[in-house]
């Protein structure tokens, strides 16, 4: 009761949060939900599958002919096999007692020829018992021919010989190793993939990717060991061109561990293929031209080569061996980027992708849409020309890709040609929304965006270039429209009650359905569109006022949070905002004024 009083401390006073936001985030319901186990049985769809082929056609391409193991090989169980040099002295026994038989020496040759085969053949194989610990190769020797089948034979044996219980145990094994991969994998997108962590769709094409590449390492694998390079390679590229080079370097990896444990591989195998695989993922960019695939494919060919040359001289293997192994090293890497190059088309296609072969040839002007956008609605073509002349620049200036935001630039405006006259670039004079509701000449403008992504399906544009089409106005406001809106209804008394903090009510209507730019090139286009229509209202622009109106402009929609999904940053704007009013400048330069030629001989007189 007599405690003296204690004044609180600052802290106890804070009524405010005491964790970060995201500690209150709900975490169970994400991770039950309905899309997050729709991800999660695919990932385990992907690795239940690559276990079942690595238990079911693995494990028996350990050995090659004329390759020198360092240490001897013998058979692991009990084993019959035939004798082939006990066989083959019985039938030559059995042909030599004929052949003094003076009756057979009198019959004709062909004859003697024939039963001399059927002597041959009825001499029963001679069967030879291995047991545990027999020497089958000596180490520092080559195999042979008939090394190598008796130690498949002795593979087939051991694999045979397993009780149920030890293939289960060898099939968990194999489980947790492709499902440690799995969440390694799975582990980096989701930090540095959100993209794809976000889209099962494209969750699903990995795991068909990833499925398809074993699948076919494994059918290859008894034509020649190396042969597996060619599905591996072809999958590096494919990812690389999809997604990015750190990504693909991650999936190369594991997938050459999976294909190893598979096929009973060694350090040797590992050194190969991803030397090969991370100087193709890391050679391959700006694919302008298709040659450019097929170039990569013979420098990952020729880091085969030397990885192959480097590995078997160290393991000490016959130059034969190494030769052959060296040569076909180099002619898979190289068929890996002829068949990347031919499939490229379909590659664009299953990914949504576009690369920048198919870019220039979109954006040469001779496609049939860029034609009609010129014939229909002329004034919209140069705008669209313009704008990409200045979102070009930006684009290269903060690394993203250049060639991408112009061809988009070129077709974001397509769906105005099917109502060309309501828009003022292709209009002379008379204009249509005179005579319309604010709201209606608002459905008109909004409706140039749809008409153009259903004219980009019709003529079956990627997907890339729709995002462009769809997202170059975000949800921005229709402003023109919407000031007269609001004009109407306050001057005829019947506006709707505006409440403090909040949008107008008439707001909505007047928006974009968007989705609101979702790459950095989105939004640097839709920055270049604003920037050159209102560039087009100045009386007399000089760099000032051009620099002004293009920082109103941004502000305008970073405050409106335009910008949010683009992953465009501060900096980056900044330098968007800089390039813009240089092209602008640029753009609306000055002229001299030459003086007129009658005036100057009225002058002179």
């Amino acid at each position: 009761m007599f405690v003296p009083f204690k004044k609180p401390s600052r802290l106890s006073q804070w009524n405010g949060r005491r964790r970060s936001s995201r500690s209150d985030d709900p975490v169970l319901p994400n991770l039950f939900g309905r899309g997050m186990l729709l991800r999660v049985a695919l990932v385990l769809t992907t690795v239940l599958g690559a276990t079942y082929l690595a238990h079911d056609w693995g494990g028996l391409m350990s050995y090659r002919v004329g390759e020198i193991r360092p240490y001897d090989l013998r058979a692991r169980v009990f084993f019959t096999a035939e004798d082939v040099e006990e066989t083959a002295r019985q039938r030559d026994e059995a042909v030599k007692l004929l052949s003094v038989d003076a009756k057979i020496q009198a019959l004709p040759l062909e004859k003697q020829r024939a039963l001399y085969e059927d002597a041959r053949r009825n001499v029963a194989l001679v069967p030879k018992t291995f047991w545990p610990g027999h020497l089958l190769v000596e180490r520092n020797s080559p195999i042979t021919d008939s090394q190598y089948e008796l130690l498949q034979i002795e593979s087939r044996a051991f694999l045979q010989s397993q009780s149920w219980a030890m293939k289960l145990s060898r099939t968990i094994a194999i489980f947790l190793v492709f499902a440690l991969l799995s969440l390694l994998v799975v582990l980096y997108v989701i930090r540095f993939q959100q993209s794809l962590a976000a889209s099962p769709q494209k969750i699903a094409g990995v795991c068909v990717v990833v499925l398809l590449t074993l699948g076919v390492g494994l059918f290859l694998c008894p034509v020649c060991w190396h042969a597996v390079l060619i599905p591996l390679t072809v999958t590096a590229l494919i990812l690389t061109i999809a997604y990015n080079p750190q990504f693909a370097l991650l999936m190369s990896l594991s997938l050459t561990f999976a294909t190893i444990v598979m096929l009973d591989g060694s350090l040797n195998d590992l050194l190969v293929a991803m030397g090969g695989q991370a100087t193709a993922i890391l050679t391959l960019r700006n694919i302008r031209s298709r040659t450019r695939l097929v170039k990569v494919g013979i420098v990952a060919g020729i880091a085969y080569l030397a990885m192959t040359l480097a590995t078997e001289l160290y393991t000490g293997q016959t130059w034969e061996l190494i030769l052959s192994d060296s040569g076909w090293a180099l002619v898979w890497g190289t068929l890996a980027g002829f068949l990347v190059s031919g499939g490229l088309p379909l590659i664009e296609r299953c990914f949504s992708i576009v690369t920048d072969v198919s870019l220039l040839e979109l954006g040469d002007g001779s496609h049939p849409l860029m034609q009609e956008l010129v014939r229909r609605a002329p004034g919209t073509y140069t705008h669209s020309m313009t704008v990409a002349t200045l979102a070009e620049p930006c684009a290269e200036a903060i690394g993203a890709n250049p060639l991408l935001t112009r061809v988009g630039s070129y077709f974001h405006d397509i769906g105005k040609m099917l109502k060309p006259h309501y828009f003022i670039e292709n209009q002379s004079g008379e204009n249509r929304h005179d005579a319309l509701e604010p709201a209606l000449s608002t459905l008109i403008i909004i409706g140039h965006v749809k008409d153009g992504i259903a004219l980009a399906e019709q003529y079956r544009l990627p997907r890339p270039l729709i995002d462009f089409i769809q997202q170059h106005h975000g949800t921005t406001l229709v402003e023109y429209f919407y000031r007269e809106a609001l004009r109407i209804h306050e001057s005829q008394g019947n506006g709707p009650a505006r409440t403090d903090g909040q949008p107008h009510p008439l707001e909505p209507t007047f928006r974009y359905p968007g989705p609101k730019p979702q790459t950095r090139e989105n939004g640097i286009l839709m920055l270049a569109d604003a920037v050159e229509s209102s560039s087009r209202a100045l009386t007399s622009p000089t760099a000032g006022s051009l620099r002004k109106l293009v920082h109103d402009l941004l502000m305008k929609r970073l405050l409106d949070g335009q910008f949010e999904e683009s992953g465009l940053t501060l900096t980056e704007l900044h330098i968007v905002e800089e390039t813009l009013c240089k092209g602008l400048t640029a753009l609306y330069h000055t002229r001299i004024k030459y003086p007129d030629a009658a005036t100057n001989d009225r002058k002179a007189s």
